[in-house]
């Protein structure tokens, strides 16, 4: 059980990271973005129809740790790391990202 949540958890932050450093924004439309990411946290209005769209994720991802109880009976307890990603992408009047990144507050324990 142990080895399964782990595998999980360790897929999902691979797939994160992977999407995150393969993904290419930069020439989409915005329409593309808050497809994947649903509605922007904040939209900050810049120059010349230029604006910032910015998402503000918050995950949190289960641990399980397994410790021996007072018989020697595994004792199951989980608990949970909590972990913050930025999407920040400029945006041209035209609707086309001409900017784009991500930043992640690691979990914390």
């Amino acid at each position: 059980m142990v080895c399964g949540t782990f595998a999980i958890g360790a897929l999902l932050a691979l797939s994160c990271a992977s999407m995150t450093k393969t993904e290419e924004w930069r020439g989409r439309k915005i329409d593309d973005a808050i497809a994947k990411f649903g509605t922007p946290s904040n939209v900050i209005p810049g120059e010349n129809g230029q604006k910032t769209y910015v998402w503000t994720l918050h995950r949190s991802v289960p641990d399980q740790r397994v410790s021996i109880g007072p018989h020697g009976e595994p004792v199951t307890a989980t608990g949970y790391h909590d972990s913050v990603h930025t999407w920040t992408f400029v945006v041209g009047a035209d609707g086309i990202i001409t900017s784009w990144n991500n930043d992640e507050t690691p979990p914390r324990p």
